[in-house]
């Protein structure tokens, strides 16, 4: 099972730094297949209606360049606004995740919300106990906006959804590794 997602958001002026970390008792490929399978992320990831990959470059023997296209919702409370977002992603396989948002359509202001969306995942493995396979899982994102939110509302808006997010990856992960585990 997992622990427990750690989320940190700092703000400053409109830009938006947040660190989230996770332990998970799993093996690093099966954390590494569930973060990079885009086809598969509407199925467990919150706010993600559609995903597909539009463009893959081998880069070297670990190492890949994706043009990534996503489509879905921003939720905060009740509030819900439909969001398309372009990513230019660099692998470096079973380590690193590592996206730039290049265009970032969010409800009715479109283009005019998100200035600059930086997002990474990295993958360590930690030292095993008795032999369990543990990786820790940190994901660290910039967010920059155009106009500043209301005070407060936009740290827990961000917070809120990087936990959701954490919390559905760690799920699919114990999912994937039960699966993986089941004789035949």
């Amino acid at each position: 099972m997992s622990d427990q997602v750690t989320v940190d958001v700092r703000r400053t002026g409109r830009r938006f730094d947040a660190n989230a970390v996770l332990d998970l008792s799993a093996d690093a490929r099966t954390v590494w297949d569930t973060i990079t399978d885009y086809d598969a992320l509407p199925s467990f990831m919150p706010g993600i209606r559609a995903c597909r990959v539009i463009e893959r470059h081998r880069l070297s023997a670990r190492g890949e360049r994706l043009v990534v296209e996503q489509h879905g919702e921003f939720r905060f409370l009740l509030f819900a606004q439909p969001m398309k977002v372009m990513l230019d992603i660099e692998h470096r396989e079973l380590q690193v995740a590592e996206a730039k948002a290049s265009s970032f359509d969010l409800g009715l202001l479109k283009r005019r919300a998100i200035e600059r969306f930086e997002g990474r995942y990295e993958i360590t493995p930690l030292a095993s106990r008795r032999g369990a396979l543990r990786v820790q899982l940190r994901y660290t994102a910039l967010i920059g906006l155009y106009l500043p939110p209301p005070p407060a509302i936009g740290s827990l808006a961000v917070r809120q959804n990087l936990a959701a997010q954490l919390e559905a990856v760690a799920a699919e992960v114990v999912r994937r590794s039960a699966r993986a585990a089941k004789p035949g």
